[in-house]
């Protein structure tokens, strides 16, 4: 582990208008300190520190470059990550997705799904992502062996990734309603392999209110946090939000209870939806945002002018309730495109929320670092002394241009090393329009 020095750094969640030098010792910032001017002297440029990254420079010049605190995805479906081959979505709705991946499933291995795991992973790694939060199919309507197999393949994975990346793994128990006591032995034996919350998507049970209720039980019982996937729907009719608002307060929640998705919020009325997103903001349940695939998804039926099935964003910061954006689903039959990249989702976030302000897009950057770190569970994460350095590096030195060219260039610390890094470089043709580049 290797102390060092970084001067002429941009903190752009810290203040957009300054440099700063930032000190790390035993993989801890032990200083932040603002810089009047820009410094220069003895130091290794920005483009040496990976290639240099076993020397012994102690100072690096940042020219400027963005530092952000490593990125969380806080909703994630590792398991199913790269499966499109495989099972196919030829109408793109989300029941067929459903439908065709519980027709599959029974033929995935556990090595599948523990590979898919790993390289989704570590594709969000190469891109800044250290800590994620990945809900997981727990088929016990196929068998619970299957169920079982499945959920040791992605809690076998998190150990693997635990020196790089930090996985909270969410099953998600559907149907509840229909089961017998008995047959719910099996969540007792999940329950004790180690996961870190209790998932599902109520909404879509034929007893939606009863099997809401079931899993605030169980997450009571056990002592988890809650996560679920809330009125992933167009219908304005479908408000299971306000069961999940009336049980957190019911059972002392507060701040334990996140909603992914809420895109029927959007199609609501505003007095509807602006009480919804208040009483969600006094019991403190957090919010996220799955732009890339509701995108996709959502409005399949409308004519004419097409719904983009996101959630209110823009209120939910207005109105001071914690939202997060995620990568959701990548390359399978809920979501063919993407890649586990936060920055690119941050972009699709500004895009279909009207966020283009400078202040708008640093609220952007905290959705995909300061306020999935709160729900992940790791108040401390983030740019200040005394705090673990995790972060990454851009090749960018303002906000708009970060988000223009998503900046491929990046490096990410944690844990006293770098452990990910991408240089990317662009070379022109000789002639002329090489040296008219060289003028620009």
């Amino acid at each position: 582990m290797k102390d060092m020095q970084l001067t002429n750094v941009s903190l752009p969640l810290v203040d957009s208008e300054k440099l700063y030098t930032v000190v790390i010792q035993h993989g801890i910032y032990t200083k932040i300190e603002p810089q009047t001017e820009k410094k220069h002297g003895n130091s290794a440029a920005f483009h040496e520190i990976w290639s240099n990254r076993t020397s012994q420079q102690e100072t690096i010049d940042m020219e400027g470059r963005i530092l952000l605190p490593s990125f969380i995805d806080i909703h994630t479906h590792l398991d199913k990550a790269f499966s499109l081959k495989t099972v196919p979505n030829k109408s793109g709705t989300l029941i067929e997705a459903i439908r065709n991946y519980n027709e599959k499933a029974a033929g995935f291995s556990k090595e599948e799904i523990k590979k898919r795991v790993m390289k989704g992973a570590l594709q969000a790694l190469s891109y800044g992502t250290t800590h994620i939060r990945t809900h997981v199919n727990f088929e016990w309507n196929i068998s619970n062996e299957l169920a079982l197999s499945h959920l040791q393949a992605v809690l076998e994975a998190k150990e693997l990734l635990k020196p790089y990346i930090t996985l909270q793994v969410v099953p998600m128990f559907s149907d509840l309603s229909l089961k017998h006591e008995k047959e719910r032995d099996v969540l007792k034996e999940a329950i004790s392999y180690g996961i870190d919350g209790i998932g599902g998507a109520p909404h879509l049970s034929p007893n939606a209110t009863e099997d809401m209720d079931q899993l605030f039980a169980l997450a009571v019982k056990y002592d988890k946090f809650l996560d679920l996937h809330v009125d992933e729907q167009d219908n304005p009719e479908i408000c299971t939000i306000q069961r999940v608002i009336d049980n957190t307060k019911k059972w002392n929640m507060q701040g334990r209870v996140t909603a992914g998705h809420l895109c029927s919020l959007s199609a609501m009325t505003e007095e509807k939806s602006n009480r919804i997103i208040e009483e969600m903001a006094l019991q403190q349940i957090a919010a996220v945002t799955l732009p890339g695939a509701n995108m996709y998804l959502q409005g399949r039926d409308d004519k004419g002018l097409v719904r983009r099935g996101i959630t209110r964003v823009r209120e939910m910061l207005e109105k001071k309730v914690p939202v997060a954006t995620a990568s959701d689903n990548v390359s399978d039959p809920f979501h063919p495109f993407g890649r586990f990249d936060l920055l690119q989702i941050g972009l699709l976030t500004a895009y279909t929320a009207h966020l283009a302000s400078e202040e708008e897009l640093l609220a952007v950057l905290k959705m995909i670092t300061e306020t999935p770190a709160i729900i992940f569970g790791k108040k401390e994460h983030g740019i200040k002394e005394g705090a673990a350095a995790e972060f990454v590096l851009f090749d960018a030195t303002n906000i708009y241009d970060l988000f223009a060219n998503l900046s491929p260039t990046r490096y990410v610390y944690k844990n006293g090393e770098w452990i990910s890094g991408f240089h990317s470089e662009h070379h022109f043709g000789q002639g002329k329009i090489s040296r008219l580049v060289e003028n620009l």
